[in-house]
C-alpha cells in the first residue's frame, strides 16, 4: 500500500499534518481542469486526465524496486471505507508465525530476492493488533538478514507497544512507516516517540490530505462481470507490479487481487484467480522471474474498473457492498 514520502510532514493553516506522497497531486487533481490538449467540453476529459496521470505513475513505479506486503492481521482498528485490503469486511484473523516462517524460508532461497525488493512490509489490517508481532519481526530478520523491513501502521497503538517490540525493531534495524489519517493523533509526535526508542520512523503516503485538512481515498470498484480491459486496467493501476503481496505460499502482483476471497466471503461474489495471476513460492528460482512476472497484465485485472475510479472523502466503512463493488449489492 503506502510508500514512504521523501518530504517532511508540514502543517496546514489549521494545524493539520499534511503528508506529501507520490499520489497526492493525482488524488487532489482528479476531476480538476483538463490537461493541455483535452477539451473541457468532452464528457470524459476528467477521466482522461486521471488515466494519463495514472499511467505515468505506473510507468514510474516500474522503474523502482517493488515492495512485498504481508498482511499479518486481517482486521483493523480504523475500518476505513473502501480500504484496498478489504479489512472492514474481512473475517478477523491473524497470520500464524509458523505459516509465515514457512513462506519466508521459501522466499529466502530465491536467488537475489533480498536485493530485488525495496522492502518487506509487515502490515494489515493493523499489524500492532497481532499478539505475536515481536516474534514475527525477529522471524523476518532471521530468514531475510539483509532486506529492509517496514512495519506499516496507522500509529494509533504505537504508544501502547511493549518494550519487547521496540527492542525487536531496533535489533532488526526495522523501520516504522506511519500512515496518517484524519483522527485525533499527533503523527509528528509519534515519529519522535519512535526515534527516541532507537527505531527509525517516517510518515508515509497512501492517504492524501488537502490543504483544508480533508483526507481522500481513491475508490476503484470491482466489476463482478470481469468485463474490464485487462491491459487498460493494468497500466492504470497504482499497485500492480509495484506493491506485491505475499499470501499463502504465493506472490501476487497487488494486494487487491490477492485478497479477493475477503470480498467473496462477505458478499457472495465469485472473483476467481487463474494460474497466471500469481507465482508459487516453491517454483521461483530467481528474482528475475518475479521481475518478469510483475511487468505484465494478469487475468484478474479484468475485475478492476479503473474507469469508475472516484475520489471520496475519507470516512468509516458502513460495510456496504458499493464501497467495493460496481453496482448496488448490499452486505449479506
Amino acid at each position: 500500500m503506502a510508500q514512504p514520502s521523501n518530504e517532511k510532514p508540514r502543517a496546514s493553516e489549521g494545524g493539520t499534518i499534511v503528508v506529501d506522497s507520490p499520489w497526492r497531486d493525482f488524488v487532489l487533481s482528479y476531476g480538476a481542469e483538463p490537461h493541455p490538449g483535452e477539451s473541457a467540453e468532452a464528457p470524459d476529459s476528467g477521466l482522461k486526465s486521471a488515466l494519463n496521470q495514472a499511467f505515468a505513475q505506473h510507468m514510474l513505479n516500474m522503474l523502482r524496486p517493488p515492495t512485498l506486503d504481508v498482511d499479518l492481521v486481517n482486521h483493523c482498528n480504523l475500518n476505513c471505507a473502501c480500504c484496498c485490503h478489504f479489512s472492514p469486511i474481512a473475517e478477523p484473523g491473524f497470520l500464524s508465525p509458523d505459516d509465515l516462517g514457512r513462506d519466508l524460508a521459501l522466499l529466502a532461497r530465491i536467488d537475489g530476492v533480498e536485493e530485488f525488493f525495496d522492502a518487506i512490509c509487515l502490515m494489515g489490517g493493523e499489524p500492532l493488533l497481532h499478539p505475536s508481532l515481536v516474534d514475527i519481526v525477529r522471524l523476518t530478520r532471521k530468514h531475510l538478514p539483509r532486506i529492509a523491513i517496514r512495519l506499516v501502521t496507522n500509529g494509533i497503538l504505537l504508544k501502547n507497544a511493549p518494550a519487547e517490540l521496540w527492542e525487536a525493531m531496533h535489533d532488526a534495524d526495522a523501520m516504522i512507516l506511519i500512515t496518517p489519517y484524519p483522527v485525533d493523533v499527533d503523527y509528528a509526535e509519534l515519529v519522535v516517540f519512535a526515534r527516541e526508542r532507537g527505531v527509525r520512523a517516517v510518515l508515509g503516503g497512501g492517504l492524501a490530505m488537502s490543504d483544508e485538512g480533508k483526507a481522500y481515498f481513491l475508490k476503484t470498484p470491482l466489476d463482478e462481470t470481469g468485463s474490464q480491459d485487462p491491459s487498460e486496467a493494468f497500466v492504470s493501476c497504482p499497485l500492480a507490479g509495484s506493491t506485491m503481496q505475499l499470501l499463502e505460499h504465493r506472490i501476487y502482483p497487488c494486494n487487491r487481487g490477492a485478497l479477493f476471497d475477503r470480498v467473496n466471503k462477505r458478499f457472495g461474489t465469485a472473483f476467481a484467480h487463474e494460474k497466471d495471476d500469481f507465482l508459487e513460492l516453491a517454483d521461483i528460482r530467481s528474482a528475475q522471474e518475479i521481475d518478469d512476472f510483475r511487468r505484465t497484465k494478469k487475468p484478474m485485472c479484468r475485475y478492476c474498473a479503473h474507469g469508475l475510479t472516484e475520489r471520496i472523502v475519507w470516512g468509516r466503512s458502513t460495510c456496504s457492498a458499493d464501497e467495493w463493488l460496481a453496482g448496488l449489492r448490499r452486505c449479506v
